[in-house]
């Protein structure tokens, strides 16, 4: 079910964003259109509870709200988290994606990179980078609508209305097509503020 929401997002972002004259141009020279745009969502919230063994906090939001987040393994110095510590959380879904020709033998599918960089500094500090790549094939494009429809590997296709005729340009049935999405996440502990 993730890989499908997941794809469903790339699909969804790659064709949404207006081309601009170089993306024409890419196009035309089947070179890699990158579409770019984003937008970075920041909250700090204080943690209320550690869970050691399943690696969860309880964080309570600035309107009082509660959630827990599951630490992943990758992030080494969960231990030296404490209640009461506040964590910003910022979230960029850098909607840099490219979208190019695959090879017309590739197979169709998703692959998922992860990546962590850890910061120096008192408290735990990083980000977190996922790169999802997916190769789908192309069912119908109607360049009236605008509109595609595509087929991943688990043999559902799925339509999407598209904002920017451009960025149908030289695309047709059969194709398969590859779209890259990038998204990071920084997490920084820092301690409450002195009474």
């Amino acid at each position: 079910m993730l890989k499908r929401i997941a794809v469903a997002a790339l699909l969804a972002a790659a064709f949404a964003w207006p081309a601009t004259g170089q993306e024409k141009e890419a196009a035309k020279s089947a070179k890699p259109r990158t579409i770019s745009g984003g937008q970075v969502t920041s909250v700090t919230a204080t943690v209320e509870a550690i869970d050691t063994a399943k690696r969860e906090l309880t964080l309570k939001g600035p309107k009082g709200n509660l959630m827990v987040m599951e630490v992943p393994e990758s992030v080494k110095r969960f231990n030296e988290i404490k209640v009461g510590d506040l964590l910003t959380v910022k979230y960029a879904e850098a909607v840099v994606v490219e979208v190019h020709k695959a090879d017309p033998s590739a197979k169709v599918g998703m692959t998922e990179k992860m990546s962590t960089e850890r910061k120096a500094g008192a408290k735990p500090s990083g980000v977190i980078t996922r790169t999802m790549e997916a190769t789908v094939e192309v069912v119908d494009v109607d360049m009236k609508a605008p509109s595609i429809t595509v087929k991943g590997d688990n043999e559902n296709t799925l339509s999407y209305r598209v904002q920017d005729v451009k960025n149908l340009e030289g695309v047709k049935k059969g194709d398969k097509i590859v779209i890259t999405y990038k998204e990071a996440v920084a997490l920084d502990v820092s301690s409450p503020p002195a009474k």
